[in-house]
């Protein structure tokens, strides 16, 4: 695992830009740190080790010195990748994941990269056409950013901070401000600048003389279904994930897993424990308020499987670890959730350098219930209107108008296609409320109309559009931003089985009924943890990974709340209406949760404060 930096052409990093961006990614890779510059080209990176550790110095190169790599992840079959070699009588000078992917690619050329298994972000530089290939991995789990300078240089990194270091004359996307505040995260393949980029999932971008050309490798197939009996495909689906878990346990450091108590990481932990021959190390954290605390459960889990089991519950100052979580982000990000995901990497990072979790099963085998409410919701759409009025009147007889009452408002109101309302489901804020609350000259809905158009694209059934869209927008740019971040800030590597390709490419060719029955989501997903513990440990409502976000904003962090959005820089930022802010914090603090409009506001406001000002 490490953090990569470099790029290619006139103006390609030397040496000072390449050592302060591979600092300022350090975290992702604090044992040592390696460069290679020579004739218009720079890589470096920074590493954890944890595979191969003797070998797997990077840079690395081939014995002729014409490829050069860097990378980030980790290849979980370079070892049967290294005996198709020998079978080929390709010889490996040493025993590193490097030396098989230098290997593959002069084999192979780009075809190479369909034989990888695992988690990566690859840099190679052929010298023999002096050309550069970026490629990341298949379900966009390791972050790969670009910017390209007029005079054709691309620049590359794992961070978007890093980049900045090379384009200090970036610009603000402002279309980006609505998309925080909207959906809570940036979608792929934009950032928060005009002039910084993402390859894209299953992509590779190649330069060469100035020029880039973008190649898609591997695509879903959410329209093929296979037709076998139930209990066939349950087993199947066990011995799937049994296989993607033993693949990510080599490890040469301490290696352990997130548990929740819940279905995905109560299965990952359950093969680790049948698996590995010493006691698993769980982890878990819980906070003091109740309603957040879903550690008992996972307690009870651990109990049962045996594990050497590390729970913490916290009642942490919410504005300190806030101001803490937003020096982190180099991106605006308002995902509550990678509070606690940030805390546990925290916590775990004091014995692990290695963890699984069970990051997913949900979007793989169905398990959100907006999968049943959104077509539920679209097919009464012709009378939600009338419900809508009621609602209505009941808010006007109350001081203001109710938060929640106005919440189920904006999910009773007509939507003009199933798209329309799945995004709506998925939204914090609605656009009414953003466009009351964003200036005119920042309110956009070029995000919600990008998304609506993803969604609609192809001919699937309405539960695999949705599936679709969670698999294409809110896993690579959502909930694999927020581990990724969360668990490197920390010096520590997270790896997700449930994300294995064998996993995803049999998770989606299952039919509806094998992942939905009656009102039960993720059903066959659920019949495997039931295999594995007892179903009373964890038949049980889904809970999430939240936070009490809406107590912290009214007491915690309240000072915070008022001055970060209240304050001059605020107002002369011109992002936000004054009066129409003022009047949100007003109604939250005296008991109508604004939350979800608060909380994107202080992130993008505290990003900005550390990134712009």
């Amino acid at each position: 695992m490490c953090g990569i930096a470099g790029g290619i052409g006139p103006s390609a990093p030397q040496h000072l830009l390449l050592d302060a961006q591979l600092k300022s990614i350090e975290h992702r890779g604090p044992d040592e740190r390696g460069t290679y510059l020579n004739n218009g080209v720079g890589l470096g990176m920074c590493r954890l080790a944890i595979v191969e550790i003797a070998a797997g110095k990077q840079p690395a190169s081939d014995a002729a010195e014409q490829i050069h790599i860097v990378w980030n992840g980790e290849i979980y079959n370079y070892r049967e990748l290294r005996a198709e070699l020998e079978g080929r009588g390709i010889h490996c000078r040493d025993s590193s994941e490097s030396e098989v992917v230098i290997n593959l690619y002069l084999e192979f050329g780009l075809d190479f990269i369909n034989k990888l298994n695992g988690m990566f972000a690859i840099a190679i530089h052929d010298a023999r056409d002096r050309s550069l290939h970026l490629i990341r991995d298949r379900m966009g789990k390791k972050p790969l950013w670009i910017s390209q300078l007029s005079d054709g240089t691309l620049f590359f990194a794992s961070e978007v901070r890093a980049l900045m270091l090379a384009r200090p004359d970036r610009t603000l996307r402002t279309d980006m401000i609505a998309e925080v505040m909207q959906y809570g995260y940036i979608n792929s393949p934009n950032s928060a600048f005009n002039e910084i980029h993402q390859v894209p999932p299953a992509s590779v971008i190649s330069w060469r003389d100035g020029k880039t050309t973008t190649a898609t490798y591997w695509t879903a197939d959410f329209e093929t279904k296979v037709t076998i009996p139930y209990e066939e495909a349950l087993e199947t689906t066990k011995e799937l994930i049994e296989a993607a878990v033993s693949r990510r346990l080599i490890s040469e450091r301490p290696l352990g897993s997130f548990l929740s108590g819940g279905y995905d990481s109560t299965v990952v932990t359950a093969y680790m424990a049948k698996l590995m021959k010493e006691k698993v190390q769980t982890y878990s954290i819980g906070f003091h308020s109740e309603a957040f605390n879903e550690a008992h459960y996972a307690k009870q889990v651990a109990n049962y499987l045996g594990t050497n089991h590390h729970e913490e519950i916290l009642s942490p100052d919410p504005a300190l670890v806030i101001e803490k979580i937003s020096q982190v982000l180099d991106q605006p990000f308002a995902d509550s959730s990678i509070v606690p995901t940030y805390l546990l990497a925290k916590f775990a990072r004091e014995n692990l350098i290695v963890a699984l979790g069970g990051d997913g099963g949900d979007e793989v085998f169905g398990g959100y219930d907006r999968y049943l409410a959104t077509p539920v919701m679209q097919k009464l759409n012709p009378f939600l209107g009338l419900a809508r009025v009621g609602l209505n009147l009941a808010g006007k007889k109350s001081m203001g108008g109710s938060r929640k009452i106005n919440r189920v408002g904006s999910q009773l109101s007509p939507k003009t296609s199933l798209a329309a309302r799945y995004s709506s489901i998925l939204s914090l804020t609605q656009p009414h409320e953003l466009f009351n609350l964003l200036n005119p000259n920042i309110y956009s809905n070029k995000a919600e109309t990008a998304y609506i158009n993803q969604f609609e694209a192809g001919d699937l059934t309405s539960f695999d559009r949705m599936l679709r869209s969670d698999f294409v927008a809110y896993l690579p740019s959502d909930l694999l931003v927020k581990v990724d971040i969360a668990t490197m800030a920390n010096s520590l590597e997270l790896r997700s089985p449930l994300l294995d390709v064998n996993v995803v490419e049999w998770g989606v060719s299952l039919p509806r009924k094998y992942k939905i029955r009656g009102f039960e989501t993720k059903h066959i997903l659920k019949d495997v943890a039931r295999s594995l513990v007892p179903a009373e440990l964890i038949d049980r409502p889904k809970m999430g990974f939240g936070i009490p976000r809406a107590e912290w904003l009214r007491t915690g962090m309240k000072e915070m709340v008022v001055d970060t959005l209240t304050d001059t820089t605020a107002k002369q930022r011109g992002w936000f209406d004054s009066s129409e802010v003022k009047n949100v914090i007003d109604t939250h603090m005296v008991g109508e949760d604004r939350d979800s409009l608060l909380w994107p506001m202080v992130m993008l406001e505290l990003w900005a404060r550390t990134w712009l000002d």
